[in-house]
């Protein structure tokens, strides 16, 4: 797996590169293309000193993306705790792929979702700028097309509370979120 090794406010040693390139190099194989994976590691200055250093990883593919972010005082330790936390995601996401495939037949919705990925940019974007209106954070991703049942599993997947979606059967921008009661609802936006 190419990665992209990045680094925020701490010196990337090549000791510290090897050492994340080897434990990412443990990690099973995706089993589809990976359009980017990025590692970024990053020392922060907190309250907490317990969270100084945060690893992030991401692995994007054509229909999902991967991701596992992990805080501690100790770089070393931050790296294997994000790469153990991104192996569980591998598994999961492996799991969830066969119980799909076996659930049902190839769909024509997918084959043409597939197909229309071909136009999608490869990789996402994060803009951090601090304009007047107070938006501390802008980012830009692909919306994959896909069903309901897809974007709670990349919900699950991601551990976000939402998951902005192509919804392919509706032809429409989705935002998929998680209530408080455990379960799920989808704000299917109109224009007035």
């Amino acid at each position: 797996m190419d990665v992209q090794i990045k680094s925020q406010n701490i010196r990337l040693s090549d000791g510290l590169r090897e050492y994340i390139e080897k434990r990412v190099n443990k990690l099973d194989r995706v089993n589809e293309r990976i359009t980017e994976a990025k590692f970024e590691i990053r020392q922060e200055k907190t309250h907490n000193p317990t969270q100084r250093f945060i690893a992030q990883f991401t692995i994007a593919t054509p229909r999902s993306i991967l991701r596992a972010e992990e805080k501690n005082t100790d770089a070393h330790a931050a790296i294997d705790l994000v790469t153990d936390k991104m192996a569980r995601q591998i598994k999961r996401f492996h799991e969830r792929k066969v119980h799909r495939s076996k659930r049902d037949a190839v769909n024509l919705g997918q084959l043409a979702a597939e197909q229309s990925l071909e136009l999608l940019p490869a990789s996402f974007e994060d803009d951090e700028e601090t304009p007047n209106g107070g938006v501390v954070r802008s980012k830009r991703f692909p919306v994959l097309p896909m069903d309901t049942a897809e974007a709670i599993e990349q919900i699950e997947l991601l551990g976000h509370d939402f998951f902005v979606f192509h919804n392919h059967e509706t032809n429409q921008i989705n935002v998929l979120y998680r209530r408080r009661d455990g379960q799920y609802g989808v704000l299917e936006p109109e224009l007035a």
